[in-house]
């Protein structure tokens, strides 16, 4: 077993990860908040607070569902090592 090692520069390549990780989810959670309350006003009729919530509600039940699935697969054939 592998000595944990602790801070930034010992983990670089998983810090850099995160950071790139984050600027796509910051990205689409912009992107969900300006353009999301236009498309659904003109095209749907819908008002700003409601199509966000549509929004959310959505990603959440899909993202459930796909965890479910990813969680049975990876109970199945085992956890992997990443690095």
């Amino acid at each position: 077993m592998s000595k944990v090692q602790i801070g930034i520069k010992e983990n670089a390549l998983n810090f850099i990860l995160l950071v790139i990780t984050n600027f796509f989810v910051g990205s689409m959670v912009g992107v969900e908040r300006t353009i999301l309350p236009i498309i659904g006003k003109e095209d749907f009729g819908l008002a700003s607070a409601s199509a966000a919530l549509s929004f959310i509600i959505s990603f959440g039940f899909s993202k459930a569902i796909v965890n479910s699935f990813a969680g049975a697969i990876a109970d199945r054939l085992g956890r992997k090592k990443s690095f």
